[in-house]
């Protein structure tokens, strides 16, 4: 049912064409909190940079964010450069394929470790994310919304043995084009088992992003990525208040996104 429909509405994506784990993950990482046409323009460019895990490791930070300036959360960049580093370290440039190993990376939680372990290495688990999560709570769960232990068991049953890639990718397209938050098509694969709770959508209040602390934080990144600054500079091109700006760059500081030079003039910059 959901496979025959997905035959017909199946989304084309580059990092789908890949079992590579390092793609795979570039690619999870990227859509964490950005959308897909997003990730479709940098993922190529960044794999032109830093082709496999090796090179991203060996790549000074400042480069990374340079390549991943204009998909926003700068700290995925730093986390994913880490990633690279602890695999390099501890699994000598050997992805590893065991999904608490995976957890272990920095920035990777449940349902990207799922991702890889589905997409890279044939796993049959679930990557349940917010889509994915409104689909099986408006199907299954039509009193009760279950917790992620819960949700994420039952997933794992419904997955035909040997089909986690596709039923994943699956449910993703599905999510993103009938079965979306603000709408249910009775077109849905799946409509028949449907327990639809009407007033339930699965999202979390989204805070205002103009003038937030992660619109500045950007703001400072993309500036130093044109050339060095002064925090005094960096805070009167801003905008900022002295505290504001001191508080913005002990951040970005204590995250070792930016660092600040030694010398007379302070320069602040990329690493």
């Amino acid at each position: 049912m959901l496979f025959r429909w997905h035959k017909t509405h199946y989304r084309p994506m580059a990092w789908r064409n890949t079992h590579d784990p390092y793609r795979i993950l570039v690619s999870e990482i990227m859509l964490q909190q950005t959308q897909v046409e997003r990730v479709r323009e940098k993922y190529a460019e960044f794999l032109k940079k830093f082709p496999n895990i090796r090179t991203l490791a060996a790549s000074p930070l400042g480069d990374v964010l340079r390549a991943w300036s204009g998909l926003g959360y700068n700290r995925r960049a730093k986390y994913l450069h880490e990633a690279a580093k602890r695999i390099m370290l501890y699994h000598k440039g050997k992805f590893p394929d065991d999904i608490d190993e995976l957890l272990a990376l920095p920035s990777v939680g449940i349902s990207t470790a799922a991702a890889v372990s589905a997409f890279a290495f044939d796993r049959d688990l679930p990557m349940i994310d917010t889509n994915v999560r409104r689909i099986l709570v408006r199907v299954f769960f039509k009193d009760a919304i279950p917790t992620d232990k819960v949700l994420y068991a039952f997933a794992q049953l419904m997955i035909p043995k040997g089909k986690g890639r596709a039923w994943n990718y699956a449910m993703l397209d599905l999510g993103a084009t009938l079965c979306t938050a603000r709408n249910h098509s009775k077109e849905c694969p799946m409509d028949e088992l449907h327990g639809f709770v009407e007033d339930f959508v699965y999202k979390k209040p989204q805070k205002k992003f103009l003038h937030s602390d992660r619109f500045y934080r950007g703001r400072i990144v993309a500036q130093l990525i044109v050339g060095p600054s002064t925090k005094r500079n960096l805070g009167k091109s801003l905008g900022l208040s002295a505290p504001r700006i001191d508080a913005l760059l002990g951040g970005l500081f204590r995250e070792k996104l930016i660092i600040q030079g030694k010398d007379r003039e302070q320069l602040i910059h990329l690493p």
